[in-house]
């Protein structure tokens, strides 16, 4: 509840949960900091139009673009900041190759999406 989403089309299979960018007119692909086109993040896929536990690439799916999304069981953390990390998809608690921030921790298992590029030097 109180988040901002907005239905796109998945490029690649994915999972709920994992932060993504547009990649092509209403578009999402997984994220991936060691390439500077791939690591604009965008926010977080939380559903597919299927509701399946993959969304298969063609699949409508819901992203959270601002606001908090629940869930997490690993790596979360209170106060902390999230990145964009170097595998593709992946949430991490330190900056990848191309610093690009998803969100705030605001629990052990929730995270506060709001995409920020720090640098893609």
């Amino acid at each position: 509840a109180g988040g901002v989403i907005r239905r796109f089309t998945t490029g690649e299979a994915m999972t709920p949960g994992q932060p993504v960018y547009l990649s092509a007119a209403d578009t999402v692909s997984l994220t991936d900091s060691s390439d500077c086109t791939k690591s604009f993040c965008i926010g977080v896929v939380v559903a597919g139009a299927l509701g399946g536990a993959t969304i298969a690439s063609g699949e409508e799916c819901d992203v959270v673009l601002f606001g908090p999304v629940a869930g997490y069981s690993t790596n979360m953390a209170q106060n902390k900041a999230f990145y964009v990390d170097d595998d593709a998809g992946v949430i991490c608690d330190a900056a990848g190759t191309k610093d690009t921030i998803i969100g705030w921790g605001l629990s052990a298992s929730v995270l506060l999406v709001h995409p920020q590029v720090i640098d893609l030097a």
